[in-house]
């Protein structure tokens, strides 16, 4: 009998699994696989070490025995980062769901000088580990063999530093239209419901992008963007 397509698996992530011994399955990975997909012992499925491969295995509750392995090209040449500035409500998970669908590399979230949302440590590090959690699911389901990395840093300051060839989407009538077309690696800057303020505007110098004459929200602007550059 052929073995199930790669495609059709239910696909768990493990990071650092090996192919050669027994795999422990995350509890929480235990729980869909037995209770939500209510998977029969012996059934295959994938787990992801999230070094770009696939191991095949047999599904034994608790653990996963492998198979072999497969490296399925799925992961876009382009490596996308989206720093977004921090949104209100749940429209970072908006961001992370999609983003990580579509093929985006990483996530950095920072507070703007008009973004309501103020962390204090504690929470932040609640909300990463949300944040991750909500990665792992969307790269389980799209079929991504990486798990994007989500981070916070301090500010737009910071991000431009790290990113000096960021392109910074902003509402302003007087900024270029025209998106570049990086070679390997792009980082897309999206501001907060407010906009930047004059303060961020000229740190953003000639770097600002606009995507034409329509205000697209927090949540869409850089999914956009990350679509036009990923989905060709």
């Amino acid at each position: 009998m052929s073995e199930p397509s790669l495609r059709s698996l239910p696909r768990v992530f493990v990071p650092g699994a090996q192919p050669n011994e027994p795999i422990d399955l995350p509890k929480d990975e235990q729980e869909k696989l037995h209770k939500v997909l209510r998977l029969p012992q012996g059934a295959h499925i994938a787990v992801l070490p999230g070094d770009g491969s696939l191991i095949r295995c047999e599904y034994r509750a608790r653990q996963a025995l492998p198979i072999h392995v497969e490296h399925p090209q799925t992961e876009r040449p382009l490596r996308v980062t989206i720093a977004q500035a921090f949104p209100k409500g749940d429209r970072v998970e908006t961001v992370i769901r999609m983003g990580t669908e579509l093929g985006v590399a990483a996530f950095a979230l920072f507070p703007a000088d008009r973004s309501v949302v103020k962390w204090d440590e504690s929470k932040a590090l609640d909300r990463l580990r949300r944040y991750g959690a909500i990665a792992r699911e969307a790269a389980e389901q799209s079929y991504r063999t990486r798990l994007p990395a989500v981070e916070i840093v301090a500010g737009l300051a910071e991000v431009l530093n790290r990113w000096p060839a960021a392109i910074v989407l902003s509402e302003s009538e007087n900024v270029s239209a025209t998106l570049p077309t990086p070679s390997d690696e792009a980082t897309i800057v999206v501001g907060p419901e407010g906009g930047w303020s004059p303060r961020e505007i000229a740190l953003i110098g000639d770097r600002a992008v606009t995507l034409g004459p329509l205000v697209l929200r927090t949540d869409t602007a850089g999914i956009a963007v990350a679509a036009r550059l990923l989905l060709v």
